[in-house]
């Protein structure tokens, strides 16, 4: 969980389809050591798998809505308020649903149903 980064703290983080594979208390220390990466005011934007995801329900349960479709890869799905409570200590600017096209090969092409917020410090 270390971010292998120089000591320069950012004026933004871009984040894209990270969070979500991370557990309940990685994702906590994960924002906690992003938020220390950049600027007061400074932006963040995170894009992640959203409840609304043909996979999300499917595999064991490991923790509320998330679920693990093969054993030791944990895929957290996020509602709105779920995604806003997550980043409660921050200035929201915008959050919504974007549509994220993907090909893994074999299985062909589907569409990702990402959850995104939009935040600053």
């Amino acid at each position: 969980m270390e971010i292998p980064f120089d000591k320069n703290i950012y004026d933004a983080i871009y984040c894209f389809n990270l969070l979500h594979l991370f557990r309940k208390n990685d994702r906590k220390e994960f924002i906690n050591k992003c938020k220390n990466k950049i600027k007061e005011e400074g932006y963040m934007f995170f894009a992640v798998f959203s409840n609304k995801e043909n996979s999300y329900g499917k595999g064991k349960e490991v923790e509320k809505n998330t679920f693990e479709s093969k054993p030791g890869r944990p895929v957290h799905y996020y509602t709105k308020k779920d995604l806003i409570n997550e980043f409660n200590d921050f200035k929201l600017i915008e959050t919504g649903i974007i549509k994220d096209p993907e090909n893994h090969g074999d299985t062909g092409d589907h569409m990702h149903n990402l959850r995104y917020i939009y935040f600053h410090k």
